[in-house]
């Protein structure tokens, strides 16, 4: 069951003749309103987006703008450390 306003609400349900309950993924476009942030030794996903949406739930943002990381642990290890990584509006735009 997906929620209204979930990030998952439009995602497609796998077909239901393999009776798995999982949806396919999120057709990600380009955040609006992106920020760069330098990667610290310090820095945790959750204390990025605590900072900048004072949410800390809100990481996933984080890594969504940044597609190239797969794990989100890759983003802030240590060969990323004065790297530069996007951080995207706290919101998308609804169109």
């Amino acid at each position: 069951m997906r929620r209204k306003g979930s990030r998952y609400e439009h995602s497609k349900a796998f077909a239901d003749d393999k009776k798995f309950a999982g949806f396919r993924e999120r057709k990600l476009g380009l955040p609006a309103g992106i920020v760069e942030h330098t990667v610290l030794h310090s820095d945790r996903q959750d204390q990025l987006a605590n900072a900048y949406y004072k949410n800390d739930r809100r990481w996933w943002r984080i890594l969504d703008a940044n597609t190239e990381f797969l794990y989100g642990f890759e983003m802030l290890d240590e060969p990323m450390y004065g790297d530069v990584v996007s951080i995207p509006a706290a919101r998308e735009k609804r169109e």
